[in-house]
């Protein structure tokens, strides 16, 4: 299912994203931590997850739920997961979550990692987002999510430019980091690898206090039970949340 083209904006997850994904930006953040946190919620549950990828999380959480919709609005992210074998029970839908979304409810949990939702810009449109991410819950249903850690990123700020050794890989990676005024943190990233041309994006998402975020998901229908700082350098706290019934 393919939302219609004006409706899927500002992919920032394209094809340079794409192209490094599984070999260099998955490896640095396993699986295994994000599956646990979620298996008490996805266990023979009809799931949607926000920002499926490749399919880093989407394959384990496969294998214990009853179905899993992942839903993301990068094509060439989507299309580097259905290279790979699909498990038999999940779909994809290429769909931006800005926007409602275009699947059938209702489902038993959702969640999204690695920071999917913080990709909006201000606190109006998150708590848009994460409304209609409510509107196709079962009423009592989870919402797992990773949001970006003030306490990792605004020190970054401060530095402006970092440069470290790419993991699992040679290399370096250079990040170059701004925010503005409205709270919305660009980050550029450059990767570079012996005898390969660098590969260069960006990316914009919403840096706001986890009293914030708890606001945003108050305000579209969930309570919130559990919140899981970041320890640096850790990027992202871990909210739990319910929708409302």
């Amino acid at each position: 299912m393919t939302q219609p083209a004006q409706d899927r904006r500002d992919v920032q997850y394209g094809t340079a994203v794409a192209s490094v994904y599984d070999s260099l930006i998955a490896p640095a953040l396993p699986a295994e931590a994000a599956v646990d946190r979620l298996r008490p919620c996805v266990t023979g549950a009809r799931v949607l997850e926000i920002g499926v990828g490749t399919g880093r999380v989407a394959v384990p959480v496969a294998a214990i739920a009853a179905e899993v919709v992942g839903l993301d609005n990068s094509r060439p992210m989507l299309d580097e997961f259905r290279a790979k074998t699909v498990p038999g029970n999940v779909s994809l839908v290429q769909a931006d979550f800005r926007a409602p979304l275009p699947v059938t409810g209702p489902f038993d949990a959702a969640y999204s990692t690695m920071g999917s939702l913080a990709c909006v810009t201000d606190r109006e449109q998150l708590t848009a987002a994460l409304s209609h991410v409510r509107d196709v819950l079962a009423p009592g249903a989870t919402l797992s999510l990773e949001y970006y850690a003030t306490g990792t990123y605004r020190p970054l700020v401060a530095q402006h430019t970092v440069t470290m050794p790419t993991p699992h890989h040679g290399g370096t990676t250079t990040f170059t980091i701004t925010l503005d005024d409205r709270d919305v943190l660009t980050m550029g990233t450059r990767i570079d690898e012996a005898g390969k041309p660098p590969v260069e994006f960006s990316e914009h998402v919403l840096l706001i206090e986890r009293d914030e975020v708890e606001v945003c998901l108050n305000r579209a229908g969930f309570t919130v039970e559990h919140v899981y700082a970041a320890e640096s350098p850790q990027p992202y706290d871990w909210y739990t949340a319910r929708a409302t019934k």
